[in-house]
């Protein structure tokens, strides 16, 4: 098991500069004062490390490793973070309530287990193929962020899987996640208006008061999610959307249909 509290030696710029080609960090303080900008820190690997950087733009982190690192409220520009991999990591600072932000980056492909993002920010982000287990996006927002990868002109193909993951107070709104799929996640009080849900799985899920004006749950599967305050009214398009026999009752009589037992 990892220290909880390990010891962080600082790091300075020329240090960083002169061990930057080991691409191994291991319980290294990254201090404010750090100007990592256009910095090549790719395939490398980060343990244990503090993030106190305040702003790192343009740096290049593809096939990274995290390994169980904090980052103090971070705002992310413009970074290359394709197939990096964040294990018990934590973006959250518990003190300020406040999360790290991500903003023109590219994630594709990355993959998330057991991290903390809530209240995180991905502002015109890539995020196709993300792939997250039990990690919390409370209260996250994906403002204009794209889960999308163009096949042609007229085609487009969405991917990306969260499983055992928090998105309750969530703004996902607008999205298009059309084949994603999410199991055994929670969406308590979290927004979907606008968000495009086509062919999309949400099994198991935990679907209670959220927003759904305008959204499209067309061949979607909902089945073992509890949908509490779901209206079909509010769609855009349900049409075969697939829902668990002990649901139907409560989703027709969001329609005004009285269900009587035979």
């Amino acid at each position: 098991m990892a220290d909880e509290h390990p010891i962080h030696r600082s790091i300075s710029a020329d240090e960083l500069l002169s061990t930057a080609h080991t691409r191994s960090f291991c319980n290294i303080l990254f201090p404010p004062d750090l100007v990592l900008d256009e910095a090549d820190l790719s395939e490398s690997r980060f343990e244990r490390c503090l993030f106190r950087v305040p702003l790192i733009r343009g740096v290049d982190f593809s096939g990274s490793i995290f390994e169980d690192c904090r980052f103090a409220p971070t705002r992310f520009a413009s970074c290359k973070l394709p197939g990096t991999r964040f294990t018990g990591c934590t973006l959250f600072d518990v003190e300020q309530k406040k999360g790290s932000s991500f903003a023109f980056c590219d994630l594709q492909a990355a993959e998330m287990t057991k991290c903390n993002f809530a209240t995180c920010s991905f502002e015109r982000c890539d995020l196709y193929n993300v792939h997250a287990v039990e990690c919390s996006f409370r209260g996250v927002q994906f403002g204009h962020s794209s889960f999308t990868k163009a096949l042609s002109r007229r085609s487009t193909l969405a991917r990306a899987s969260f499983d055992g993951c928090n998105f309750s107070f969530g703004d996902l709104s607008g999205l298009q996640l059309q084949n994603c799929q999410f199991l055994s996640c929670k969406f308590s009080e979290a927004s979907f208006i606008d968000t495009d849900l086509s062919d999309a799985m949400l099994s198991a899920c935990q679907l209670d008061r959220v927003e759904w004006d305008r959204a499209k749950l067309r061949n979607a599967d909902l089945r073992g999610s509890r949908l509490s305050g779901l209206n079909l009214a509010v769609l855009a398009d349900y049409a075969g959307l697939t829902v668990s026999e002990s649901e139907q009752s409560g989703l027709l009589e969001g329609l005004g249909i009285a269900v009587q037992p035979d």
